[in-house]
């Protein structure tokens, strides 16, 4: 691979290169920029889409209908670009839902437009 770009969080002096990325159709190569005859990570274009979303660790946000005091907490919610993850906030060990980024945005649509059962 030959089309090496240097990453867009790195800053626009040598000192603050960081790393250099190519790819192909198929695979992603990573490598360090102050040193780029060194060692390249080569990815499957999947396996690096799924390292990076592994990277980027969600915030966890408690859900904007939960109350301010603990007793009335319920829902908190973690996105990605790709996926939004759901766990409940008193016992955020346990099981979290994950979905995909359209297919949440496709339910909260359907949400929307259901009648509020206390209404």
């Amino acid at each position: 691979m030959d089309n090496w770009r240097k990453s867009s969080y790195s800053g626009p002096d040598d000192g603050n290169a960081c790393v250099e990325i190519a790819n192909s159709s198929t695979l992603i190569a990573v490598r360090d920029s102050k040193a780029p005859a060194a060692a390249v990570l080569i990815f499957r274009t999947g396996a690096f889409s799924a390292f990076m979303d592994d990277l980027k660790q969600p915030a966890w946000r408690k859900s904007s209908y939960s109350g301010p005091g603990d007793g009335n907490e319920c829902v908190e919610l973690a996105t990605t670009p790709t996926h939004t993850s759901l766990r409940d906030s008193k016992a955020p060990t346990r099981a979290t839902l994950t979905f995909a980024a359209p297919a949440f945005a496709a339910f909260l649509e359907v949400l929307k437009k259901s009648p509020h059962p206390n209404s």
